[in-house]
């Protein structure tokens, strides 16, 4: 026989635990059995019958009438507990208005043992069903799930949704954070329930270790690979170390994140949807391939504004470096939908141009530009937002300007933005400055004493100290605890004499330490 947290996980994967859930030791909930279903009716008497093992099913407007007063709802919940039902889910009211009702009822279920899960505003009614079903036919209602999850699926896809849409339903659904996963293992798309405990921990920890899940179901992605059929290897991003390893071969994957193990209704849902995920990436990708190849070349549709990005796109010349370089460009183009994004030139191009709607969330195009720069592992520049289509080409131009300044950095960012040319260009003249880079090793002579790796350490400090706001951002840049910089801080105004908080230093250092040698760094 299932029992309620049993019921949650197959049919209300989205609820919360209110009060004596499974993760109490001693909760009745871990071992009492389900009978059947009641529904809380407005009128009095509000259920029918409460025998044991009864689950109530309680929608809180219907409880505001029944029990309008306090002394109402204990009244009920302790009848409930005398009859030893197996718990109650409540029903929230849209409106809100019976949040204090709500916690009457939690502080009573508390104090007399009865289990309460909340499924949120959703169809007490659908509920009841589904419960019903579950009861009498375990599989069939998980099958019925399974079919409501891909109806949700084909409207994402009929309004346009692409992977974001896809990875925002599934999450909702299943009530956990999922990734959905391109070609060689490329993240197209994650998403992490905001009302989910848990949910952006396991995002985290994904980007921390991207092979790490709860389940990963293979997408039957069509032509993966060289575009022959074959799996490539050995091309740009299978060389890059941003990727995950292994990822040359990998097919593309619907990913469940966080540390529960899948429930049944996730592996015969996803088993089910599998499939339609794969059919929406591979009609994304089409679209934009589609548009790449017109001759119109028109600017993606959520524009305007939109932004140009650029890269390099290394051309040796072979065919199976050719291939390569398409598949990067695959990879690239599945970033985003067709509507937001589109891919110019070709795999013969000098540079990777993508010309992208900016929306408002990230009117810059700092976003999508950090996901390609992620990608190819290498500096991408991107232009100032322009809003008719006659302003491309000098977009481009700003762009490919802005590359070329921020490649000649001892240390270029992974996104070179061209509102900030000029600084670009003033750091990369520093070294014509005349004796600069003597003035510098001068300045910071008391630094360049001892083994070589100390005086790594204590320019690496320095600089991480001038370059971020605060203690914080330079240990997380550095990758060492604070006390570990303030230690370190102390240390090099002990030797030097220097106040690091002295405006007149801070400046002259952070120049200094652009011009030394980049072996000292």
């Amino acid at each position: 026989m299932a029992t309620l947290e049993a019921l949650r996980r197959a049919i209300l994967p989205g609820a919360r635990w209110l009060a004596e859930g499974p993760e109490q030791a001693g909760s009745p909930v871990r071992d009492r059995q389900l009978a059947w279903v009641r529904l809380m009716r407005a009128r009095v008497p509000a259920f029918d019958a409460l025998e044991a093992g009864d689950v109530a099913i309680v929608p809180l407007a219907a409880l505001a009438i029944v029990s309008a007063e306090d002394d109402g709802v204990a009244a009920l919940v302790r009848a409930a507990a005398d009859a030893r039902i197996a718990g109650v889910i409540t029903v929230a009211d849209s409106a809100g208005t019976t949040s204090a009702i709500l916690a009457g009822l939690i502080r009573t279920a508390a104090t007399s043992g009865v289990p309460v899960l909340d499924a949120g505003p959703v169809d007490a009614a659908a509920i009841e069903r589904s419960a019903i079903g579950y009861l009498v036919n375990e599989r069939g209602e998980l099958d019925r799930q399974a079919t409501l999850l891909e109806s949700r699926l084909e409207h994402v896809a009929l309004s346009g949704g692409g992977p974001d849409g896809f990875a925002a339903a599934i999450a909702g659904f299943f009530g956990r954070a999922v990734a959905i996963e391109g070609r060689r293992g490329i993240t197209l798309a994650v998403h992490a329930p905001p009302d989910v405990p848990g949910a952006a921990t396991a995002v985290a920890a994904y980007h921390r270790r991207p092979r790490g899940a709860a389940i990963r179901i293979p997408l039957p992605l069509p032509g993966r690979g060289d575009g022959n059929g074959r799996a490539g290897v050995g091309g740009a991003a299978a060389r890059d170390a941003r990727v995950p390893a292994g990822a040359a071969e990998a097919p593309g994957a619907l990913v469940l994140l966080g540390d529960p193990p899948a429930t049944e209704l996730e592996r015969v849902a996803t088993g089910r949807i599998a499939g339609l995920v794969a059919l929406e990436l591979a009609r994304d990708e089409a679209v934009g391939q589609a548009i790449e190849t017109a001759r119109s070349e028109p600017l993606p549709a959520d524009g305007p504004p939109w932004v140009v990005i650029v890269a390099r796109q290394a051309i040796p010349g072979d065919a199976a470096d050719a291939r390569a370089r398409e598949a990067v460009r695959r990879d690239v183009r599945g970033l985003a939908p067709a509507r937001r994004m589109a891919l110019r030139g070709d795999v013969q191009s000098v540079e990777l141009r993508v010309v992208a709607a900016a929306p408002d969330r990230d009117a810059d195009g700092l976003e999508l530009a950090g996901r390609i720069a992620r990608l190819l592992g290498r500096t991408v520049a991107v232009s100032r937002p322009f809003l008719v289509p006659g302003g491309r080409s000098a977009a481009e131009a700003d762009a490919r300007a802005t590359l070329e300044a921020a490649e000649r950095l001892a240390e270029p960012p992974p996104v070179a933005r061209a509102d900030r040319l000029p600084a670009y260009r003033l750091l990369g003249n520093l070294h014509n400055v005349p004796d600069g880079e003597r003035h510098a090793r001068a300045l910071l002579e008391p630094l360049l004493t001892g083994r070589p790796d100390v005086q790594r350490e204590r320019l690496a400090t320095l600089r991480a100290v001038l370059d971020q706001p605060g203690l914080a951002e330079a240990a997380a840049a550095l990758g060492v605890h604070r006390n570990t910089i303030a230690y370190r801080i102390r240390g090099i105004e002990g030797a030097t004499g220097w106040r690091l908080a002295d405006p007149e230093l801070r400046f002259p250092l952070a120049l200094a330490l652009r011009l030394v040698q980049d072996d000292q760094l």
